[in-house]
């Protein structure tokens, strides 16, 4: 696979291996230098040495080959679309950016690089975890990301999850207010929540409600986020007793966890094999046409859950 990149300002006169090495920190100096020497990167179409002076405007080029690339699920469906702006449903299984052994495998690569009717130029304004499902928003100009950025940074952006947790709740909704960060936990665990251990604890709120019961002791809910913590909506949610089905993070302790991670069975809800929650709606206003917007997606994997 072939990935070509111009060199950004202010970029002048650099030799190719520093800027690599500086500009794409997945691969190691030794990495990039075994990849130039070797022909796999291209310097305005032609191989090159490690001294190539770089500068602003140029292209580069990189030849990959990944002979055990990740999986990833491209079973995405674009459900909004304008000159500026782009909404997609994503799956689970697919990260909206990568690095290291995911630089290829995810969102905003297929989109860019993959897709027959790709957007070179799409940029992620948004954020979705690898298997949480939902919309994730991408910029089709330079303008919008700036001010769909911005948005977001003054939280006029409002977004809508959809969620099925286990047991049935005593009441029918409220507000969960309850800081977040992270936990202590063993390599390769990433577990956030409110305690005295915790690292760098941030004020957190959630607005949640019941939307249905449903089969066999799951309950559908609507999450409203109103801070955006690193897996908030699941925290809070196991925090009043009701995490979400599939959240082996947050039901099983470090070493089960780990052995789950191993064997990636479903995890005993339902056969489920992940967390069940969904970015479900945005609102907000254009921030380029002025005028208001609702994106809304549906979950596309909740069936089960409604099974008898």
């Amino acid at each position: 696979m072939e990935i070509s990149t111009k060199v950004k300002p202010p970029t002048d006169q650099v030799p190719l291996l520093d800027y690599m090495t500086a500009r794409f920190t997945y691969r190691t100096r030794e990495i990039w230098t075994e990849m130039i020497e070797s022909g796999n990167v291209l310097f305005e179409g032609e191989k090159t040495t490690v001294d190539q002076p770089v500068s602003a405007g140029d292209t580069i080029t990189s030849i990959v080959v990944d002979p055990n690339p990740p999986t990833a699920n491209y079973n995405y469906t674009i459900v909004y679309e304008d000159e500026d702006l782009l909404a997609v449903n994503k799956p689970s299984n697919l990260r909206v950016h990568g690095r290291g052994r995911y630089i290829h495998a995810n969102l905003i690569h297929h989109i860019r690089h993959v897709r027959p009717d790709g957007y070179p130029e799409a940029g992620l304004i948004n954020r979705l975890d690898a298997n949480t499902t939902g919309l994730v928003l991408l910029s089709k100009s330079h303008e919008m990301l700036v001010k769909m950025q911005k948005l977001f940074q003054d939280r006029q952006i409002f977004k809508t999850y959809q969620a099925v947790v286990k047991g049935a709740p005593e009441i029918d909704g409220g507000i969960i207010n309850s800081p977040v960060g992270r936990l202590p936990s063993a390599d390769g665990v990433y577990r956030y929540g409110d305690h005295p251990l915790a690292e760098k604890l941030k004020p957190a709120e959630t607005e949640w409600r019941v939307m249905q019961q449903l089969a066999n002791g799951f309950t559908l809910v609507e999450l409203k986020p109103k801070t955006g913590r690193t897996h908030q909506l699941r925290v809070h949610m196991a925090s009043i007793g009701h995490p979400l089905a599939g959240d082996a993070v947050y039901q099983l302790n470090d070493a089960d966890y780990l052995r789950w991670c191993d064997d990636r069975e479903a995890f005993p809800d339902l056969g489920f094999y992940r967390h069940a929650l969904h970015c479900w709606k945005y609102e907000f206003t254009n921030p380029i046409t002025q005028k208001p917007m609702e994106l809304v997606a549906p979950p596309a994997d909740f069936d089960s859950f409604y099974l008898t």
